[in-house]
């Protein structure tokens, strides 16, 4: 959530703080969900002075620098300023992207256009999956050119993705492109014209209008009921499966019985999105979401 790979052009100090001004800019739009949050007024003493914030960096291959900062400040600044804020856990996409050389048709799960769009999403925190071999390559290509996305969004479920991202790239010889994307999830669609960065972004910017939230900086104890646990290993594992929720900033436990442990929870955000981070884990089970009781699945 928190780590980025960005460019430093030139040599010396001054071009590595740059670069880690880059990179804070970067975090600050995967963090808020909005790309002009590192122009912000609020936000402007980050970027000015992103190097206080830095954990650690390293010099990546091809003059690249990997930061890493410290998530809590970034967290505090946002909610100080009064802004949504979009927590590290985000949905999956599965991306189709076909693609015409001057006739010639392909799907793109290779080489620069993949990269592309990878590096894209990466850089506002929105994780992808890509057809594989068990997919009919051949007839994706066909429904994702001719419009015919119904079947390519009903793939999304063999992926455990939350969402499909469709290009229509259209590439001359000289390297030019143009593409046409459609996004496609639960409640939400858009369609935009482009280069090949345009779709994770228009994906990014979808979710956020949906998982961004102004109340994610508010603080609560949540009780979370967990049954099934009735040996020493379950109840660490229990333990251990909500302490790793990203939402999670602390873990008690409140009450306990034969075959069940109530957990007190302090929350970064609210119930809903705890519910969220709880079923994307996979680990508890619902056995009664309103009350918030869970089964532990071994």
């Amino acid at each position: 959530m928190y780590s980025v790979t960005v460019p430093v052009t030139g040599q010396g100090e001054s071009a590595q703080q740059a670069a880690i001004r880059d990179a804070m800019r970067d975090i600050l739009i995967r963090a808020t969900g909005r790309r002009d949050a590192a122009d912000l007024e609020s936000l402007a003493p980050l970027v000015a002075q992103a190097g206080r914030y830095v954990l650690s960096f390293r010099r990546a291959t091809a003059g690249q620098l990997a930061v890493s900062f410290d998530g809590a400040t970034i967290e505090n600044a946002i909610d100080a300023a009064g802004l949504p804020f979009w927590g590290p856990d985000r949905p999956l996409t599965l991306v189709w992207l076909a693609v015409d050389r001057g006739g010639r048709r392909s799907l793109a799960i290779a080489g620069d256009e993949r990269q592309r769009v990878e590096h894209a999403a990466t850089r506002r925190g929105i994780p992808l999956v890509w057809p594989g071999a068990g997919d009919d390559l051949a007839r994706g290509l066909q429904q994702a050119w001719s419009g015919d996305h119904e079947p390519l969004v009903n793939a999304a479920r063999r992926y455990g993705a939350d969402g499909v991202l469709i290009g229509r790239a259209m590439v001359t010889a000289s390297g030019q492109s143009s593409v046409e994307w459609t996004f496609a999830s639960a409640g939400l669609s858009a369609e935009t014209r482009g280069d090949f960065e345009a779709g994770p972004e228009l994906a990014a910017d979808r979710y956020a209008s949906a998982y961004a939230s102004r109340n994610a900086g508010q603080r609560v104890l949540q009780l979370v009921t967990v049954t099934g646990i009735d040996t020493l290993e379950s109840y660490a594992l229990a333990l251990r499966t909500l302490g790793r929720l990203p939402l999670v900033r602390g873990v008690a436990v409140d009450e306990v019985t034969p075959d069940a442990v109530s957990f007190a929870l302090t929350v970064r955000g609210d119930p809903d999105a705890l519910r969220q981070a709880i079923r994307r884990e996979g680990r508890l089970v619902p056995v009664d979401e309103s009350r918030m009781i869970f089964s532990l699945s071994p």
